[in-house]
């Protein structure tokens, strides 16, 4: 799922038209990945799969996570980070933010993931990407990160009365 997302970002924010000429004088119009300094971060339950599949796939990239234990929803919006890693750049400032998260219920989890990672990196763009999604979260998301670009996959889902989504993620 990471890759696949990664692969979209490349092709939504980082292909740049290019003109080259071989050596036989021949020109060749087309377009190029050029990646700036991405940082990608997630929580510690996404970021084996999709933290790392996204930064596979984006090739000048550092990734993090943070930990909010177990915290999820509203709880998680206020919670104290249990344990982070937020890699720190070496000679370069971060250019985009990914804040990837698989499921986005209240959006409350990637709201602290993307202040709390913007205070660290101050970067120019800020990308949300998420796989299960409600539209409460999105609302949420676009007021409390009002300059980030949110993608998602698929058909939003939608919630029960305690803010979880329906049909629901089972993590294994």
């Amino acid at each position: 799922m990471g890759e696949e997302l990664g692969k979209k970002i490349i092709m939504d924010y980082f292909l740049v038209r290019e003109s080259i000429t071989t050596p036989m004088n021949s020109r060749l119009d087309g377009f190029l990945p050029k990646i700036p300094l991405c940082a990608i971060i997630t929580t510690k339950d996404d970021f084996s799969f999709l933290g790392i599949g996204i930064s596979s796939v984006l090739q000048n990239s550092i990734s993090g996570y943070m930990d909010f234990n177990g915290q999820r929803g509203i709880q998680a919006l206020n919670a104290e980070i249990r344990h982070m890693q937020l890699p720190k750049p070496k000679g370069q400032s971060v250019h985009t933010l990914i804040i990837a998260k698989a499921v986005l219920a209240t959006g409350c989890t990637a709201i602290h993931l993307a202040k709390k990672a913007m205070s660290e990196y101050m970067p120019r763009n800020i990308i949300i990407a998420s796989i299960f999604y409600s539209q409460n979260a999105l609302a949420e998301l676009s007021y409390e990160i009002p300059n980030s670009d949110i993608i998602v996959v698929g058909e939003p889902d939608m919630l029960d009365d305690d803010g979880m989504l329906i049909p629901g993620i089972v993590m294994v």
